[in-house]
């Protein structure tokens, strides 16, 4: 039976900031795919369509252009099951989709995991149509809808993904690894070391210089096209590092490092979505980083308590305990940090901010477009905001959208709204 996959946002969505002031949680990534992506292993052929808040819908479709964004079109057929996008383990879900034969709510205790619209409740339905209708059928047919409990879990915060980096980029490796093709144009210079070379692949154009090790022992290495690696860069399994990025002295382990990032020092099981500099010494640990964060030489985070108690973050006001004594930072899109800037365990980072001066960075949370230290804050203005990153992207031979600097004036002057979310 043919199916359409619609990945909505909930309300738990303002539980990922400030990875998702500009996003919806399912382009976020724990290993190689985006968490959106990883259905296609669960629900093979499933056409996809992505639903998200009014606000970020423009930019998502810019940045997503494969995929339609808040438009469902489904073949004649097709069932179409809305997914949350913040699934984080599919379960017994797969199954439980196959053998349905009506519409249904699949449940983990009292959270949605996902509707199943089966073609019967469609018949009222147009084949090409906004999500409301189908949010409007599911309230004027509730009662139709039964619940079915389902093994299949959530990600609740973003320590969640964060702590699935090593599982992630394993079983999407394995996933990955029957589509592999011989690359051309790798150049592993005499003096490079390749361990496990079985659990090592190499897209196009890949250089490894003398001197640099990569070390797949401990689990699979995919390095994208284009990607340099230094010498006396280390990198260690499971590990992924995305196209036209380079790799500088020092160690990466157990990472996600998105497309086009410059990485140095040493980086451990932390995910730098994609447009990150980190190019001097200093360590960033256990954290998940949004686009165009530049980290100045020896920013370091805190990642583990002198007494190893459990770390607690301060998510939206509210103090969490994140059950781990493993978590480091949560930087949202454009934070700039000067030398020397120590950041605290558990800290969020706004979209936007500007930390200098040196120092110990003692807050639990910090709201976007701040300028200055822990000592004092100023608001750091939005035209200043925009020229900073226009010149940060311009570096990188991109450009900002105007889709995405609205988004940053939204987020600026407090005005990003929830409309759009599915609430079941």
């Amino acid at each position: 039976m043919p199916l359409r996959i619609c990945f909505y946002e909930d309300a738990s969505f303002s539980q990922f900031s400030p990875l998702t002031c500009i996003r919806p949680v399912y382009i976020l990534r724990s290993g190689i795919l985006p968490l959106f992506e990883v259905a296609d292993r669960y629900f093979p052929g499933a056409e996809i369509s992505l639903v998200a808040r009014d606000v970020v819908s423009p930019f998502l479709a810019e940045q997503c252009r494969d995929y339609p964004v808040n438009m469902i079109k489904r073949s004649d057929g097709a069932d179409v099951l809305f997914l949350n996008g913040r699934i984080r383990d599919y379960g017994d879900l797969p199954e439980l989709v196959k053998k349905a034969r009506i519409s249904t709510e699949f449940k983990r205790g009292d959270e949605t995991v996902g509707v199943l619209f089966k073609i019967d409740t469609l018949s009222g339905i147009p084949t090409i149509i906004t999500p409301d209708s189908y949010t409007r059928a599911y309230e004027q047919q509730k009662a139709d809808f039964p619940d079915f409990e389902t093994t299949a879990t959530l990600h609740h915060y973003s320590w969640d993904i964060m702590a699935d980096i090593e599982k992630a980029i394993a079983a999407d490796f394995a996933y990955l690894k029957p589509k592999f093709k011989a690359p051309t144009n790798v150049t592993i210079h005499q003096g490079a070391y390749l361990m496990a070379k079985e659990n090592i692949h190499f897209e196009d154009g890949v250089t490894v210089y003398p001197g640099a090790v990569v070390d797949a022992s401990n689990g699979p290495i995919y390095i994208g096209a284009n990607v340099r690696i230094e010498s006396h860069a280390a990198i260690y399994g499971p590990c992924f590092i995305g196209a036209n990025s380079v790799v500088l002295a020092g160690k990466i382990t157990a990472s996600s490092i998105g497309h086009t990032c410059r990485v140095g020092g040493e980086v451990e099981e932390s995910v730098f979505h994609a447009y990150v500099n980190k190019y001097h010494a200093g360590f960033i640990g256990h954290s998940y980083v949004a686009p165009w964060v530049n980290f100045g030489a020896m920013t370091t985070n805190s990642d583990l308590k002198n007494n190893y108690s459990n770390i607690r973050c301060t998510v939206n006001g509210h103090s969490i305990d994140t059950g781990s004594m493993k978590v480091g930072s949560f930087i949202g899109d454009h934070s700039k940090f000067g030398i020397g800037t120590l950041l605290n365990t558990g800290i969020h980072i706004g979209v936007c901010c500007n930390i200098f001066g040196g120092g110990l960075t003692t807050d639990k949370e910090l709201p976007p477009f701040q300028w200055g230290n822990t000592n004092r804050y100023h608001t750091f203005s939005l035209d200043k905001g925009l020229e900073t990153a226009r010149k940060a992207m311009e570096r990188r031979n991109t450009q900002l959208s105007n889709h995405e600097a609205e988004l940053l004036r939204l987020v600026a002057e407090g005005k990003l709204s929830p409309q759009g979310i599915v609430n079941w």
